[in-house]
């Protein structure tokens, strides 16, 4: 094989990575711009916007139902509501919670007439009618005497009651919250392998059809290679990429039925659950679309492993093959995209956000997915190679890709930052919600690997470049008579030629090596985004926005309170948390802090609770506590039952590091 490249060849390389270079800086200065000037609004999974009865009202007469309004479109069949008397906790609704016929976001739920006084509990649950996914919490109204007086919640309180589960109320994950619970993970899990099977396996086809081709038939040299790298992705990834991707589909819709069921995976493999998914809203359609899109993909790539035509040039069959595998891989996105939280985006930016969603997972099949074909497909077949064969294969290819590369982040940097219009609505939720950091921490890793790309691109391969055309031009000087002629015959001219071709093979191989080890481990970072994605998914439930503090710490402690004293995980904090009355209903929480590395008390932090009833699943609300100028943070929040409730206490430092604990205790 002739690897000795001409010099109008290796010119129009060069022209061609500057092309390309040009291109990059473009798309960097262009995200830049565009993450500095995006607004937006916000919509991840159907949280509760507002209600009827208002959180914490007092009302002089007994409402004659409830209606609550959320972000998304509901599903009609799953989604539940019940109203309960907080004293006897028993249901007081009358069974019948139901999507509003003349609005998709509202449900609303009878009561049961002539209500007495007392303080009631509402208790919610959605499924988001367009990606699936399961939401729920509860708030607290009340209905006062006819004096004027309020009921309390531990008045007529029936003994032995407390902690029963009212029917028809399921678990939540951890994803409103921001922890990974067994279901969560799996959903994570599931997710993330939906993610990264699509994006390879699209990039994959990609990378066959725009960069191995084209290079192949510009480089009649580096054909058979070329067909190498091909065969070695039909025949040894693309059949188990597409089986994982069919079992992870599976996966994502044994997740929600999971979820839905309360954690019950018995109850969740039952058909009327199952079919409920299928059958009702957006996300049942679009997972049959998906099934069926993955389904033809693996016909087709059994039907070419099995009847492929060996030839030095692609045929006709084989490119509408390729043509079609393309095409039902941009299907597949359209499916994915559909499910996820861009389609569930308001009616005015829905369309914005979908096409968006779709041209950013394009964009991470062409630069990301490049990457995998790359180190999976191509650099093993020139393990074996001459090391002047490996050196012109990668100058040579490596251009071809980098043009769409840069397409890829040209799109990404377009379509991230409008993303992210669409699932934030402040800065802060960069800060404050687990679905911000993890949106930050992919940004970040986005930059590590435009960082690491341009290292390659513009050092390493131009080094390889000028590199290996100087040993090409010490191997043409160098009469191949006279290689092989023994030592002692060779003239001292030679002996100088032989000299520096043996130096320049030495440091050609050292380049090489070094771009090949980048290239092998550069798609890690990839699966870190990739990660970063999944994690995105099952954590936009806690973009859901807390209720704002309605009271401020007070001088004294009142005497009906409770208070404990505890560490965070980490040993940083000691904190006093004091909760009064430390009774169901509306309580303050009022929290101090000691820094134990200096022994004094701070206030130069943020502090949020999580509460969590222990009894039965009401969701995870969120308080975030508040500076009084005098050493305490406070707000205002609901206890809404009596009974066993657990509180994570996150305390947030100036450097945005994390420091938690958590306690339970026990209200009256």
């Amino acid at each position: 094989m002739n690897t000795r490249p001409s010099w109008p060849s290796w010119r129009q390389t060069q022209q061609t990575q500057g092309q390309g270079i040009t291109k990059l800086c473009m798309a960097l200065l262009l995200a830049c711009c565009l993450l500095l000037t995006f607004p937006g609004s916000s919509s991840a999974h159907a949280v509760l916007v507002r209600s009827d009865p208002t959180q914490g009202a007092v009302l002089r007469a007994p409402p004659g139902q409830v209606r609550l309004w959320f972000s998304e479109d509901l599903n009609p069949s799953l989604c539940t509501a019940q109203v309960l008397d907080g004293a006897n906790q028993r249901r007081v609704d009358s069974h019948d919670a139901h999507r509003s016929p003349g609005d998709t976001l509202e449900m609303d739920v009878s009561l049961e007439p002539h209500l007495p006084p007392a303080v009631y509990v509402v208790i919610w649950r959605t499924v988001s009618n367009v990606d699936g996914h399961v939401l729920g919490g509860s708030f607290l109204f009340t209905v006062s005497r006819p004096d004027g007086s309020i009921p309390s919640m531990s008045e007529g309180r029936i003994s032995g009651q407390t902690g029963q589960t009212a029917p028809g109320t399921s678990a939540f994950s951890g994803s409103s919250r921001g922890q990974l619970d067994g279901v969560t993970l799996f959903n994570f899990l599931m997710v993330t392998l939906v993610e990264l099977g699509a994006v390879f396996w699209v990039g994959a086809q990609f990378w066959l059809l725009l960069v191995l081709q084209p290079a192949a038939e510009d480089h009649a040299e580096l054909t058979a290679l070329h067909q190498q790298a091909q065969l070695r992705f039909e025949r040894r990834l693309s059949l188990p990429t597409l089986l994982a991707l069919l079992l992870a589909n599976g996966g994502v819709l044994i997740g929600q039925a999971v979820t839905l069921t309360g954690g019950n995976v018995p109850a969740a493999f039952a058909f009327s659950v199952l079919f409920s998914l299928l059958s009702s809203g957006g996300f049942g359609a679009y997972w049959i679309m998906r099934v069926l899109t993955l389904s033809l993909l693996l016909a087709l790539a059994l039907y070419r492993v099995q009847h492929r035509v060996q030839s030095k040039a692609p045929s006709r069959q084989t490119t509408v093959f390729s043509w079609t595998q393309v095409l039902l891989g941009l299907a597949l996105f359209i499916a994915m995209t559909m499910s996820s939280h861009a389609a569930a985006a308001g009616p005015s930016t829905r369309v914005y956000a979908a096409v968006a969603d779709w041209l950013h997972l394009v964009a991470a099949a062409l630069w990301v997915g490049g990457m995998f074909s790359i180190a999976t497909c191509y650099v093993p077949v020139l393990r074996h190679r001459p090391v002047a064969e490996r050196a012109h294969a990668l100058v040579t290819v490596l251009p071809y890709s980098s043009l769409w590369a840069v397409v890829g982040v040209l799109l990404m940097a377009v379509t991230g930052p409008l993303s992210a219009t669409v699932e934030l609505s402040s800065w802060e939720q960069f800060l404050i919600t687990v679905y911000g950091r993890v949106l930050a921490v992919k940004i970040l890793l986005v930059g590590v690997m435009l960082l690491t790309s341009a290292f390659h691109v513009f050092l390493l391969r131009p080094h390889l470049q000028k590199e290996e055309m100087k040993y090409a031009l010490a191997s043409v000087r160098l009469p191949s008579s006279e290689t092989e002629t023994a030592p002692n015959h060779f003239t001292e001219s030679s002996v100088r030629q032989v000299k520096l071709r043996e130096g320049r093979q030495g440091r050609l191989a050292a380049l090489t090596q070094r771009l090949t080890t980048v290239l092998r481990y550069e798609p890690m970072l990839g699966v870190a985004v990739l990660v970063c994605v999944g994690l995105l998914n099952v954590f936009a439930g806690t973009l859901a926005p807390s209720a704002a503090p309605t009271a401020k710490a007070s001088p004294s402690i009142p005497t009906a309170s409770w208070q404990t004293t505890a560490r965070t995980s980490d040993e940083r904090f000691t904190f006093t948390l004091t909760v009064s009355p430390k009774q169901a209903g509306p309580n303050t929480f009022t929290v101090s802090v000691v820094d134990n590395r200096t022994g004094k008390p701070t206030t130069q932090v943020g502090i949020s609770l999580y509460t969590k009833y222990l009894e039965k699943d009401l969701g995870t609300a969120t308080v975030n506590l508040q500076p009084d100028g005098k050493g305490h943070f406070s707000a205002s929040g609901d206890l809404t039952l009596g009974g066993h409730w657990q509180i994570r206490v996150q305390i947030r430092t100036v450097q945005n590091t994390l420091h938690e604990a958590t306690i339970t205790f026990v209200t009256s």
